[in-house]
């Protein structure tokens, strides 16, 4: 496993070895490959422990706003700690333990008959974000996880920022097939690609998830790797078939959510 790009270092008086449910990096076996990796973690399966994974973090900022989403993330059960045998020996935090969830995109995690509970929740969970000034900035249903109470969460934040913060700050990148018209508006305005997510973009990306929770399609593959056709489909304020989704609630809501990104439907 790669060393972490910046560390968040632990009080002189953090306890080593560390006590559980913390663990030593060098103690905790993980199965490999990777269950899941993302530009800022990755996750592994912990030997012996099947119901925890091991989320090896990469960036401190994510962790930091994680902590501020609170409930709108998987609770972390304990802290993955390593002590360098170089340099001052301070501890360092280098991931965490948490409980293992199911992706929304999975095959088989939401029956037909738990779409529109999980639609709602799906939606509450992005409000609530919203209401502790955060926007996730790269909301799509691969990002979106189902814990052992059958409660949806949020994951990969590292594409996040606080609402009120300076735009300078950010420093991400973003997932074409879910930027909204207007993200690509405001790109061409500043000369800055991709700008800072908005509250709009998480709700239009909201909008493609909840879309593609009832079709089970990701949203615009029918032009995957052809990022010309997608640039220009955007330009035209052009977005998914929203008549693919049967269900006239649902629908109704997720065109709602892609006009808020500036879609024309």
């Amino acid at each position: 496993m790669s060393r972490p790009s910046l560390l968040e270092d632990l009080p002189e008086n953090e306890p080593w070895p560390p006590i559980p449910p913390d663990a030593e990096l060098g103690a905790l076996e993980v199965e490999m490959p990777e269950l899941a990796v993302s530009r800022h973690a990755m996750i592994y399966r912990i030997k012996g422990q099947p119901s925890k994974v091991f989320k090896l973090h990469s960036e401190y900022r994510e962790n930091q706003l994680q902590k501020v989403a609170g409930d709108c993330v998987i609770p972390v059960c304990g802290k993955v700690i390593a002590k360098p045998k170089i340099g001052n020996g301070s501890l360092h935090v280098y991931g965490f333990t948490i409980d293992l969830a199911s992706p929304l995109s999975a095959p088989g995690t939401v029956q037909p008959s738990q779409r529109s509970s999980i639609m709602h929740q799906m939606i509450r969970i992005v409000e609530r974000l919203h209401t502790k000034h955060i926007i996730h900035g790269d909301v799509k249903l691969e990002n979106m996880l189902l814990d052992n109470q059958s409660l949806v969460r949020l994951c990969d934040f590292g594409e996040a920022r606080f609402i009120d913060e300076d735009e300078c700050i950010w420093r991400g990148s973003s997932a074409m097939h879910f930027e909204s018209p207007n993200r690509l508006r405001r790109a061409q305005q500043s000369g800055r690609e991709p700008p800072p997510p908005t509250v709009e973009d998480d709700l239009y990306g909201l909008g493609l998830s909840i879309w593609q929770l009832y079709t089970g399609e990701t949203p615009h593959g029918d032009v995957a790797g052809d990022d010309v056709e997608l640039r220009e489909r955007q330009q035209k304020r052009e977005t998914v078939d929203v008549t693919a989704v049967q269900d006239s609630e649902a629908r109704g809501i997720i065109t709602s959510l892609l006009r808020m990104g500036g879609a024309r439907i």
